[in-house]
């Protein structure tokens, strides 16, 4: 796998489309989720707090686990200093709720973490050595939190470690042994030539002479944060060596994964209109997503490899030991293939609630 500049030439080409009526069929083109973008000129159509809530369901799946042998694992569980019981809420809460800073567990000691926190660096491919993460200046360097005594992913980065996302897409989207390159952050047009959003990563196949004869969307989805992860953050930036244990469960606001947050504002609107026009070209989509963040989604009803239009990637971070050091490795756990319009379909379906309960909310209609 690498990266080849030159073919954004032809992917920035497909903006020079000609504006034209679009069919009254075709999918809606336009993303609520890119942060980059100029969202008033991009978006003509309703605001994220019109498009209707998903209720989260149970999921119910059936795929092949993809674990790392056992003896490359270690125990899921923190420090013990990090860890006391809640009563109340029947898990384990954790005292320090930082898994990572700038790519390392907040008990790493070692003088390459050192070295990252201080030059605030990036280990998992970001498109500049620094961390980027909410802001250049003053990155929040948070890659994941720890809930119920496990690690989330927070931070989209987070998921190019060793570009293992790529190579799972890849085995998804092309047949094996055709070359590809990927590229990152594409823009995508709809039909009147506008942008639609960008791409995490577009994965490119070429023949023998170097001709594009495939190519396919990947998807990056961490889970939202709820609650304030930069208070803890900065205490623990302070002295790192003191803080690692520090006890943040009586704070204000402690911060917790939003998993409902992260489906309605980011993995619905995006799965709608990028997805929907990676569908009408009869191209795949790949969404590499935490597990934690997976369990979370409504039930889908799952396809053959062969014919299916979505594959999920899912991943955790599992806990690996070098000597005292402990580190978190991104490991995939499984593989969902799905179809478009039934996915579409499951993840915005709404649960109503009873008609009667409502109109007794009402004063005029309760009497």
């Amino acid at each position: 796998m690498f990266f080849n500049k030159e073919l954004r030439g032809f992917f920035g080409s497909m903006l020079d489309t000609k504006k034209q009526k679009r069919d009254a069929g075709a999918p809606l083109a336009g993303d609520v989720a890119d942060d980059e973008l100029d969202m008033d000129e991009t978006l003509p159509y309703a605001d994220i707090d019109d498009i209707p809530d998903v209720e989260l369901l149970p999921q119910r799946f059936d795929f092949e686990p993809d674990l790392p042998a056992d003896d490359e694992v270690v125990s899921c569980q923190s420090s013990p200093a990090l860890v006391r019981e809640s009563e109340q809420q029947g898990t384990d809460t954790v005292m320090n709720p930082l898994a990572e800073v700038f790519g390392f567990t907040v008990t790493d000691l070692s003088p390459k973490a050192q070295r990252y926190r201080l030059n605030r660096h990036c280990p998992f491919n970001n498109k500049v050595p620094n961390c980027t993460n909410d802001q250049i200046k003053n990155p929040l360097g948070v890659c994941s939190i720890l809930h119920n005594n496990k690690p989330v992913i927070t931070c989209p980065v987070r998921f190019r470690e060793d570009w293992l996302i790529t190579d799972d897409a890849a085995a998804f989207f092309f047949k094996e042994g055709v070359r590809w390159s990927s590229l990152t952050e594409v823009l995508v047009p709809d039909a009147y030539g506008q942008v639609a959003g960008n791409i995490d990563v577009m994965l490119v196949a070429y023949d023998e002479q170097g001709r594009i004869i495939d190519f396919g969307a990947l998807e990056v989805h961490a889970a939202n944060i709820s609650g304030n992860v930069r208070d803890p953050f900065e205490y623990y930036m302070k002295a790192p060596q003191s803080n690692a244990t520090m006890d943040w469960t009586d704070q204000k606001n402690y911060p917790r994964p939003d998993f409902i947050s992260a489906a309605r504002e980011s993995i619905v609107p995006q799965l709608l209109f990028k997805g929907g026009i990676f569908h009408s070209w009869h191209k795949k989509t790949a969404i590499a997503i935490n597990k934690s963040l997976f369990d979370a989604l409504p039930a889908m009803t799952t396809v053959n490899k062969e014919v299916a239009d979505i594959a999920w990637l899912i991943y955790d971070l599992v806990p690996v030991t070098d000597g005292d050091t402990v580190s978190y490795q991104l490991r995939k756990t499984g593989v969902v293939y799905t179809e478009f319009n039934a996915t579409l379909w499951s993840i915005t379906a709404i649960s109503p609630g009873n008609l009667y309960d409502f109109m007794r909310m009402i004063p005029e209609l309760a009497g």
